[in-house]
C-alpha cells in the first residue's frame, strides 16, 4: 500500500508549517506562541485592596498590577464613561485592548456637562491651576472673601486677589479647557466640566499617557 508514506509526508509537512508559524516574532522580536490564550475582558474588576498603593477608602479603584508593566504611554488609550462615572485606561496593541486601570471619577454637574466625543491628550502639567475657578482672597491678609469664586466675577473688594484651584497631574482633553486632574470625587457629577480623579491613581494615569494619547468620552 502506497498511501501510508504519503500520509506520513503530509503530516510532517503540516507539522513543519505549524512549527514555523509558532516561531514567528512579534513587534518586539519575541516568539509568538502557536496557541496563545485569548485576551479575556475583565467584566467585574475588583477594587484595590488596602495593601495596594492605589487603594482609596472612599473610591473604587482597580489596577491590574500584574499587567501594569506592559503598559506605557505609546500603547495606552483612555475611555471616560459619564453614566458609570468611570475612567478606564487600556493597553492597546495588535491583539486588541486590555483593561489595566479603572477608577471612579466625578465629571461635570448639570449646566457644566463634560462633552462627549473623541479627543487626544493635548497637554500635561503636574502643577496646573485653574484660570477660571478658585477663590478670591484679600491680597494683604490672605483671608478668603469668596471660597467658590469665578475669575470673571471679581467681588466688590478693593484688594481682592484671585487664586485658581490647584489641579494636580493635569491632562488637557479639549481645547476649551476640559481635562483630567486630581480633585474631589464624590459619588456623583460635581465638577465644572473637568474629569476629577482620586489622588491615589491619577499620578499613575498621568505617567502612562502622553500628549497624543486617544481619549473617548461617552454617556
Amino acid at each position: 500500500m502506497i498511501w501510508f508514506p504519503r500520509l506520513v509526508r503530509t503530516l510532517l509537512l503540516a507539522s513543519t508549517s505549524l512549527f514555523s508559524v509558532s516561531c514567528a516574532l512579534d513587534e518586539n522580536g519575541m516568539p509568538i506562541p502557536l496557541f496563545e490564550p485569548a485576551v479575556v475582558p475583565v467584566s467585574k474588576p475588583v477594587a484595590a485592596s488596602p495593601q495596594s498603593k492605589y487603594y482609596s477608602a472612599n473610591h473604587f479603584i482597580y489596577v491590574n498590577e500584574k499587567l501594569l508593566p506592559t503598559l506605557h504611554p505609546q500603547n495606552s488609550s483612555l475611555e471616560i464613561a459619564l453614566g458609570a462615572q468611570r475612567a478606564r485606561l487600556f493597553r492597546q496593541d495588535a491583539r486588541g485592548k486590555t483593561l489595566i486601570v479603572e477608577t471612579q471619577i466625578s465629571t461635570g454637574k448639570e449646566g457644566y456637562d463634560t462633552p462627549t466625543g473623541h479627543y487626544k491628550i493635548l497637554e500635561k502639567s503636574m502643577t496646573k491651576k485653574s484660570s477660571l475657578y478658585g477663590k478670591w482672597v484679600d491680597a494683604s491678609s490672605g483671608d478668603t472673601i469668596i471660597s467658590n469664586g469665578d475669575s470673571r466675577e471679581p467681588p466688590a473688594h478693593g484688594n481682592a486677589q484671585f487664586r485658581g484651584t490647584p489641579m494636580p497631574y493635569w491632562l488637557r482633553v479639549t481645547g476649551s479647557g476640559v481635562g483630567m486632574h486630581v480633585g474631589f470625587v464624590p459619588n456623583y457629577p460635581a465638577s465644572h466640566g473637568c474629569i476629577r480623579v482620586p489622588g491615589a491613581v491619577q499620578p499613575l494615569i498621568y505617567e502612562q499617557v502622553r500628549v497624543g494619547t486617544p481619549v473617548t468620552i461617552t454617556h
